[in-house]
């Protein structure tokens, strides 16, 4: 993972809501402490349990009225990455004769104790998505909001308080994998099948460390 990020300047335009999805998080992880949980135990509840590549929820989180679709599993190999799982965020967008169809917005995986720990894009076979360009993605992003099941509402909430927080990650990760495609598609024709390349771009998301930009990007000049 490449440790390169974006600066977050203090003239920069999206400070305001940085700070924001800041707050957001801290107000869902305390939500979550009362009830002695964390965004996964959430999730799971009542289970204790996961087994690897199965889907929480069984049939996926899908609002009717956005459109916007995610799942939650682990892979064999998440152990070796210090993982739990992941989230798989996504949009839906018109398919072909009617067959529901999305577009894959990012990965985000957790440790045990809920905390973000990286951010990935997925080659196109992945998820059968309809890829679409960093820019498209970033405007659905913009838009990501989910609110049913009310059962997982701080579920919800932390992952669109998490992609908001890490906006210029993302933002960076997809411009990212784009650069990728434009390099490799030229010589792989057969890029977007080929099962040798699981990820195009992944960076880590560590939220210590975000908070700790965003603070000194927005503390007022001395002197």
């Amino acid at each position: 993972m490449s440790p390169t990020l974006p600066r977050l300047a203090g003239r920069d335009e999206n400070l305001p809501a940085l700070r924001a999805a800041g707050s957001e998080l801290l107000d869902v992880l305390h939500a979550l402490h009362r009830k002695g949980r964390n965004v996964v135990t959430e999730l799971m509840h009542p289970r204790t349990s996961l087994g690897e590549w199965e889907h929480l929820p069984a049939d996926d989180v899908l609002d009717p009225a956005t459109g916007f679709r995610y799942y939650y599993h682990a892979h064999p190999d998440s152990a070796a990455r210090r993982e739990h799982g992941h989230f798989h965020l996504f949009q839906r967008v018109p398919g072909n004769g009617g067959k529901p169809a999305f577009t894959h917005l990012a990965g985000v995986s957790v440790n045990a104790a809920g905390l973000p720990l990286r951010a990935f894009t997925t080659n196109r076979w992945v998820t059968d998505e309809v890829l679409q360009p960093a820019e498209a993605v970033g405007a659905m992003l913009d838009r990501f909001d989910v609110r049913t099941p009310r059962r997982l509402e701080l579920v919800h909430r932390w992952l669109g308080a998490v992609t908001r927080l890490f906006r210029p990650q993302l933002d960076w990760l997809l411009a990212q994998r784009d650069q990728r495609i434009a390099h490799e598609l030229p010589r792989r024709p057969n890029l977007f099948e080929d099962r040798r390349t699981e990820l195009l771009s992944e960076c880590t998301l560590d939220l210590g460390r975000q908070f700790a930009r965003l603070e000194h990007a927005t503390a007022p000049a001395r002197g």
